[in-house]
């Protein structure tokens, strides 16, 4: 049922996908919302569902376009991605997270072009870009900063040729944009508002132990997917540069997992730093040929463990 609706990448499953997101969207916006640009439910509403559409655009093109085989692509991920969301255990909206992530992955996806293509003017465009969204994305959070490390890291590692103009464009550039966009804000006393901090901020203090409630179930089952995907694609991964981008995504995801796991006031909104790693690696899953009944087996239990533990129990 699943696996067949979703065999092909057409305007079907893509409106489907859409629609879910909108509907997540509108969900959303009847939360407690901790931070926003707007009181309006309307531009909120707006504003997460933009939000989703870039960063199911950023998933579309890393793991679809760029990763899987011609002859493993399927549209899996448009459907998983809108699950993946509705499994966060999420209590109130923080659009600082939300935001942020989705010009992450969008940050991402451009980077993840330029180490792909050979067109020194699209490799300078793509680089830039990478600079650009990821400095957007210090404006909200500025423990962001700290992300440019893995660029940085692949870019030394990876198989390509190296230029001055490349390492300039992801250290530079962004400093110096950073600091006037700071400069300039700290001039009318509002740089607090947007260059907040979630590490060393006042409403950040560590638990003694993590703690795991009920509603984390359904995030915990896809937990487990990652897993059993993050060692079938490491097992396989050829080539050092390939293998550098999937531990670079490792290192993503658990990075951040142990400190919100021992965060003690959390919304939940901080989820969506996963979530183009989780779709990205459980999507391998389905990129080779395997029993649709898998497929479906791996959907269903998610489905059911978001309807029974978020919205029943």
């Amino acid at each position: 049922m699943i696996a067949k609706t979703f065999e092909k990448f057409n305007y079907i499953t893509v409106i489907i996908s859409v629609l879910l997101l909108l509907g997540i969207s509108i969900y959303y916006s009847t939360l407690e919302i901790k931070w926003s640009f707007f009181e309006s439910q309307i531009l909120n509403v707006l504003i997460i569902f933009t939000s989703f559409l870039l960063t199911s655009y950023s998933i579309d093109t890393v793991t679809r376009q760029l990763t899987i085989e011609r002859s493993g692509r399927n549209a899996l991920h448009l459907i998983l991605y809108p699950l993946v969301i509705l499994s966060y255990p999420i209590e109130s909206v923080d659009l600082r997270f939300i935001i942020s992530s989705a010009l992450i992955f969008s940050a991402w996806r451009n980077y993840r072009i330029f180490l792909e293509t050979n067109r020194d003017d699209q490799r300078i465009k793509r680089l830039l870009d990478t600079s650009l969204l990821l400095s957007l994305s210090v404006f909200l959070i500025l423990d962001n900063i700290l992300l440019f490390i893995i660029p940085v890291l692949v870019y030394f590692r990876a198989n390509i040729k190296k230029d001055v103009k490349h390492v300039i464009l992801l250290t530079i550039t962004p400093l110096v944009f950073i600091s006037s966009v700071y400069i300039f804000l700290e001039f009318f006393s509002q740089e607090s508002y947007l260059f907040s901090s979630f590490l060393i901020g006042d409403d950040f203090t560590f638990l003694s132990k993590p703690f795991f409630s009920q509603a984390q179930l359904p995030f915990a089952l896809l937990c487990c997917y990652y897993l059993i995907a993050v060692i079938a694609k490491i097992s396989r991964s050829s080539g050092l540069q390939r293998r550098s981008l999937d531990l670079a995504g490792i290192l993503f995801f658990f990075t951040p997992f142990i400190i919100i796991s021992f965060q003690e006031n959390r919304s939940g909104s901080e989820y969506h730093y996963f979530s183009l790693i989780l779709v990205y690696f459980i999507a391998q899953i389905f990129s080779k040929k395997i029993n649709s009944s898998i497929v479906n087996f791996i959907f269903i239990s998610i489905i059911a463990s978001i309807i029974i533990f978020k919205f029943l129990v």
